[in-house]
């Protein structure tokens, strides 16, 4: 099968990862896979840079103009490279490629099969011939909007559990505190709580912040740490000085190729978030073997089951997200052994390898 993977991303996230995976998969399974994508804002930070992340890929790519989302030019230019290179499905990612690219193949006169990684508008599926739900809650928004349900299908995201290992290659081995442990500065035992996120309000930085504050009246050796960037940096670095706790609270901005090694030293990551269809750091954690705990909002809820991998709350409470932090750090022993189930769900339901047989099988009905 040649297979055309088309993302039209602002910046480097869980999507534009997720369509390098799975072209990798794809590959190896012995399909000839492309990658087309616009070029992205990745403003003064080279990390973000979409050239030099799919550069970095290994996959055969092509980097495009798409102008507006209605721009007949874009489309029209993207169905004659469709026609030109004799592809046999275009699989599309984010609104302005699931509009165009969808366009673009029925006019070349082949199937679109767009991927859902949010809680979208369905009206960016209009003309998209099947839709890929990362979770059940994406189903759901779609069909609550009035969408067919015989064009959905649920296929989990996916991730390379092998990158994604807390014993790979090249990581030091390391020995965790247990519940009676103390710092070398003789004060309580380390606890390191992080959170990574697009810097926007609705993925929760502010009640991150807002728990840390009770967390820290509790526990002052904790330390917060916030990776990510966006247009609320500013908003949340004020917000930490005014709650007094800048000094235990540590920024640091986009992690890209360190994101194994961040996630590796935090004995806690919290995923507040007030909207998310799956969130793919939440995938990384578990797999990584972290302590997690989410909020019950999209689909978070359908891999984390409350106790046994992981921890829930309510989206938005803050006293929450404060007190089981403070019984993970009372009952961490107890706690690791949640994240030691969290590792096996990964492995078993969300790991790369599946995800791309489930959507080649999808693709296979189209072709």
């Amino acid at each position: 099968m040649k297979i055309l993977e088309f993302i039209t991303p602002s910046n480097i996230g869980g999507a534009e990862n997720y369509v390098v995976n799975l072209s990798k998969k794809f590959a190896e399974k012995g399909h000839e896979v492309f990658i087309l994508s616009s070029a992205g804002e990745s403003g003064k930070n080279p990390e973000l840079s979409v050239l030099k992340f799919l550069q970095s890929s290994g996959v055969p790519f092509k980097i495009t103009a798409c102008g507006f989302k209605y721009n007949p030019v874009a489309i029209l230019r993207i169905a004659y490279f469709i026609k030109k290179h004799k592809f046999d499905i275009i699989h599309t990612h984010l609104s302005k490629a699931n509009f165009i690219g969808a366009l673009a193949a029925k006019i070349a006169g082949i199937k679109s099969i767009s991927t859902a990684h949010g809680l979208n508008k369905k009206n960016q599926y209009k003309y998209s011939d099947y839709v890929i739900c990362v979770s059940n809650a994406v189903r759901e928004n779609l069909i609550l909007q009035g969408m067919d349900g015989g064009k959905l299908d649920v296929i989990y995201n996916g991730i390379d559990t092998e990158k994604f290992n807390p014993e790979a290659e090249g990581l030091p081995q390391k020995k965790y505190a247990s519940s009676t442990a103390v710092s070398e500065a003789g004060g309580g035992r380390p606890f390191n709580v992080g959170m990574l996120a697009r810097l926007s309000r609705e993925k929760g930085a502010g009640l991150f912040l807002d728990a840390a504050k009770l967390v820290l009246l509790k526990i002052p050796e904790a330390k917060f740490f916030i990776a990510g960037t966006g247009i609320m940096k500013d908003e949340l670095i004020k917000k930490a000085k005014d709650l007094d706790i800048y000094n235990s609270v540590y920024f640091l901005g986009f992690v890209g190729s360190n994101l194994v090694s961040f996630l590796y030293e935090l004995d806690v990551v919290v995923v507040p978030s007030l909207k998310e269809a799956l969130s793919f750091v939440l995938l990384e954690s578990m797999s990584m073997e972290k302590i997690v705990i989410v909020s019950d909002t999209g689909g978070m809820p359908e891999v984390v089951e409350d106790g046994r991998n992981g921890f829930i709350v309510k989206s938005g409470d803050i006293n929450a997200i404060y007190q089981k932090l403070v019984f993970v750090y009372n009952n961490i022993d107890t706690a690791r052994e949640t994240a030691k189930e969290a590792r096996k769900t990964i492995i078993e339901k969300f790991n790369i390898r599946d995800c791309a047989d489930k959507t080649l099988d999808l693709f296979s009905r189209y072709v």
